[in-house]
Formats: structure tokens, sequence, C-alpha cells
């Protein structure tokens, strides 16, 4: 039942219940091999009875080495080997909102807990892509997949050195540039999002890059109390697609 793999070939992690589903379902051909712990039998069964027939291998392993096979405890029962994802190009993310549309930028959130949120809001809401600020890796961490509990099957994710040229690229083809800031801008209880938009992030601690900061067109923010200074991005993220995509919010 071993499918051979090239030496060359790129494959990665996936970790977690419904990030395992969530990649059996949209890519299964991609899954080279399954193990998992004899404690998550009732929740994998479906999974490994899919991977049966279509001949991937699977087996069950001690708990200790679950943990040493998915190099880390939060396993939740299962890791699969899988063949790295093609990553898109920020031109295919230009093309995805063509028409109509809204892509996420994230501006030095590194953290990969916070990345897979974003990413499982994003999947929720429908956003058509994500751009991430990574200088350390071209690929998105086995926790931020988890974390996203199955949304990085859903949202092509690019990952860029910089936004700067992403961002200059996205205006050139119309595409508006949307910073979030904790106080500066429109509220986002009234702002109306254009047809074809990206959504600017930064990170909790330094906010927006001033070079991104310049390509931004507009900047909406969240109105709230003075009692804490800002939002966890994610939540933050959260709250702003849930206004950018509610019916009406949208320009013609």
């Amino acid at each position: 039942m071993n499918r051979p793999t090239s030496p060359k070939q790129s494959t990665t992690r996936v970790v977690g219940l419904a990030a395992a589903h969530s990649v059996m379902r949209v890519r299964p051909n991609d899954v080279l091999q399954i193990a998992h712990a004899r404690g998550a039998r009732r929740e994998v069964k479906d999974l490994l009875r899919e991977a049966a027939r279509l001949r991937i291998a699977y087996r069950e392993v001690e708990n200790e080495e679950l943990e040493r096979i998915a190099d880390t405890v939060h396993h939740e029962g299962i890791c699969l080997l899988v063949k790295q994802a093609p990553q898109p190009q920020v031109s295919e993310l230009v093309r995805a909102v063509a028409k109509r549309g809204l892509l996420l930028a994230l501006d030095r959130v590194e953290n990969p807990h916070n990345v897979g949120a974003l990413l499982r809001s994003a999947a929720y809401f429908g956003v058509h892509g994500l751009l991430v600020v990574s200088p350390r890796g071209a690929t998105l961490t086995p926790a931020a997949v988890r974390v996203a509990e199955g949304g990085a099957e859903h949202v092509p994710t690019c990952l860029v050195p910089g936004l700067v040229e992403p961002l200059d690229q996205l205006r050139t083809a119309g595409v508006r540039v949307v910073g979030a800031d904790a106080h500066r801008g429109e509220p986002i209880t009234s702002y109306r999002f254009p047809a074809r938009a990206v959504l600017v992030l930064g990170s909790e601690r330094h906010g927006l890059a001033s070079e991104v900061e310049q390509r931004c067109d507009d900047f909406v923010h969240i109105p709230g109390t003075d009692a804490v200074e800002s939002l966890n991005v994610s939540v933050a993220a959260g709250i702003l697609l849930a206004f950018a995509t509610r019916r009406g919010a949208r320009a013609s």
C-alpha cells in the first residue's frame, strides 16, 4: 500500500482532525501516508475507510510515536504526510478578484496560531485569497494549518517576503487597498467596501509598516471603548470580514 516518494518531492505534515478531513476531501491524491493514535479510532474511521479505498498507507501508533512523527503534542490523534500544495502567485490572486472579491493581507503577523485563526475566518467568510509576509519560510506551518480547521485547503495563500510589491501590483490592477487601524479611518460599521478590495492587517504590537500604509487607499477601524488598546488581530479580522462581506456592504 505504500506509495514511493521521490527524494526531491516536497512534503509537509498535516495534523488535527478538521485539517486532516479537509485535505482528504479536497486533495486526497496528495496524501502519501497516515498515522493515527489508538484513541482516535472513532474520529478517524471514515477517513481511514476512504484511505483504504484510495490505497493510501496508514498505521496505528502509540501516542508517543505520533508526537514524534507529528513533531507536536497538539496532533489531535492524527498526522498526514502530504505533498506540498503549489503556492499561488500574486497574479493568480489578481485574477481571482478580476470582477469582484475580497483578499486579505497580513503585514508582520508571525504567530502561527493567529495566522491559522485568520485562515479559518477567511474561509468562513469566502475570502478569495491570503497574502502573508513570511521572510523565514516558504510554507504555512503545520500549527497554522491545524488551527485553520480546514481553512487552509479553501483559501489560496501566497507567502511573500514583503507586501510593497504585491500591493503595488494589486493597485495597478484596480484593486483598492484598505488598511485596518486601531483608531484611524472610517468606522467599519459605516464603511462600504469596494467591489474589489484587499484588506490589510498589521501585527498587534507594530501595526502596519509605513511603506504599507503609504499604499493604502482607505483606512478602517473597529469602534470600541478605551479600556484596552486593541483587539487580537485574529479577532479583529473576524469582525472586519463579517462587515466586509455582509449583504449591501460592497459597492457594485
